[in-house]
């Protein structure tokens, strides 16, 4: 009886270390994922952020374009020229197949 005591003890040992090397090796498979996982994560956001700052500095200079055009506009309406740029203008939309309407 206490040989089969000491051979099921044995038995169960052996178990029990395979059983923690087995988990062990769970954990570290896990984790590694969970790393690599984050990594994506870190990456997609930086690639987000500049993203977006890109379209905000894109958007800033088209407002800043947008503001020098009116300046322009608003000086011109202050010089003897501002007939002849209106007709211009209009000369263009109706060369691109704009008629002038309230559409445009």
């Amino acid at each position: 009886m206490v040989k089969v005591s000491v051979a099921v003890l044995g038995l169960v040992a052996a178990v029990a270390g395979s059983t923690a090397v087995a988990v062990h090796h769970l954990d570290q498979t896990e984790i590694k994922r969970i790393h690599d996982k984050a990594a994506t994560d870190v990456a997609q956001a930086k690639a987000d952020v500049a993203r977006v700052e890109g379209e905000r500095r894109l958007s800033e200079e088209r407002l800043r374009a947008e503001v020098e055009r009116y300046k322009y506009d608003l000086r011109l309406t202050q010089t003897q020229d501002f007939k002849p740029y209106q007709a211009a203008i209009l000369e263009n939309k109706i060369k691109r197949g704009g008629a002038g309407g309230p559409q445009d």
